[in-house]
């Protein structure tokens, strides 16, 4: 095992001996292990909750289940195993050169990246699968669904080669960790030849980063179709949405970049790069689950919250004038003016059962003008004797 100075030279990260290849001299965000733990829980924790919210919101509250459901089920699974390996390898020396670990941690260290390596290409599958079979239940059009069938059989057939290039990379397996064997009968992702590895590696990156792209363009046109709602809440909604699947491009053409740039080095150290490797896949498949789960949470979440407080406007305007509005005082001009009054309210929820089918929270009627909750009473406010009346809405019991 390599000894380590107690104090680097200037110019060199803490702990590393002086005469590093330029490679090591810059010591990458992910590398941090505090960062990379960081990051890695909070995405996991935010995506199962928004998993588990979306999965409840179907087989409970809709009670309309559909395959997208069990391909989100299927990501999860993969996605957890492969995060939660990635922080436990922050203590085998993820992040160091590989220099720097003895014999026997190497080993260890690659038991556990076989795993993570094994996992991207099922966690990468099964969300776009996910995503796509959304799509499918959304989009009406003939040429959108044709794309969204055409990218599912295209991201099922990658998903199969890459897995291949993952899990069956060595023969026996245990040629991938164990250093004894001096000819291992290894290729893609296990391959000891650089241009081999560099190029499944590369285009595992690329045609992921791609099938990212197109299926982020899918639904983008419906910010700007005019049949979009304008109100800002939807705009907005829509905006924050796309910033998300945004964000996880980012984090797919990002490791594209990081990839890319390897190809000048000697070798590919997976101690020293898979930090920003598979840290940024792990982000990518943590939002993307987001990104899938809020279309389909979000609406019941304010439907929830609308049922819990109510605001209700009445609006009483004065349409006729028979009489002063004092039986001793004549009508004048005044009294034959349209007057009108509000009150606010804080109505108790609805009974389920009292609401029609067609009732829809959190969609205004954007013919009349009303908002969500707002019901207009037109009344005459005081008569001798009115002759007839105008009256639209209801007075809900105190």
């Amino acid at each position: 095992m390599l000894v380590l100075p107690r104090q680097s030279p200037p110019g060199l990260p803490p702990g590393l001996p002086p005469g590093l290849p330029p490679a090591y001299r810059t010591t990458p965000v992910l590398n941090q292990r505090t960062v990379l733990l960081a990051l890695t829980i909070s995405f996991m924790v935010c995506s199962w909750l928004c998993s588990l919210l979306r999965l409840y919101t179907r087989f409970v509250v809709q009670r309309a289940p559909g395959w997208d459901d069990l391909f989100i089920i299927l990501t999860m699974l993969p996605t957890t195993v492969g995060s939660v390996v990635l922080c436990i390898m922050t203590k085998m020396g993820l992040g160091n050169p590989i220099f720097t670990l003895s014999r026997h941690e190497l080993q260890t260290f690659l038991k556990a990246n076989y795993i993570s390596i094994c996992t991207y290409p099922l966690s990468s599958t099964f969300i776009k699968t996910a995503v796509l079979l959304q799509y499918l239940r959304v989009f009406t059009e003939p040429r959108t669904r044709l794309l969204c069938k055409c990218l599912i059989a295209i991201n099922a057939l990658m998903g199969v080669v890459f897995a291949i290039c993952s899990w069956l990379s060595c023969f026996p397996v245990t040629d991938f960790w164990d250093l004894s064997i001096q000819n291992p009968r290894c290729w893609g992702f296990a391959s000891r030849n650089k241009l081999e590895f560099m190029s499944i590696m590369v285009t595992q990156v690329v045609t992921a980063a791609v099938m990212d792209l197109i299926i982020f363009l899918i639904p983008a046109r419906l910010y700007f179709r005019p049949g979009t709602s304008k109100s800002t809440a939807t705009r907005l909604s829509l905006l924050g949405l796309f910033v998300l699947g945004f964000s996880a491009n980012v984090c797919s053409f990002g490791r594209v970049v990081y990839i890319i740039r390897l190809k000048d080095r000697v070798s590919f150290d997976p101690v020293w790069d898979n930090p920003t490797v598979m840290g940024l896949a792990s982000f990518e498949i943590h939002l993307a689950a987001v990104c899938a789960a809020l279309p389909i949470v979000w609406p019941v979440l304010k439907t929830t919250w609308n049922r819990v407080f109510v605001h209700v406007t009445f609006e009483v305007s004065v349409t006729e004038e028979y009489g002063g509005v004092f039986p001793s005082h004549k009508a004048t001009d005044a009294d034959m003016e349209l007057q009108s009054a509000s009150v606010d309210r804080i109505l108790p929820p609805l009974d389920p059962a009292q609401q029609p089918e067609s009732w829809e929270p959190f969609v205004g009627d954007e013919t009349s003008g009303l908002g969500e909750n707002e019901t207009v009473v037109e009344s005459l406010a005081a008569a001798k004797r009115p002759r007839k009346a105008l009256i639209k809405g209801f007075f809900s019991k105190r």
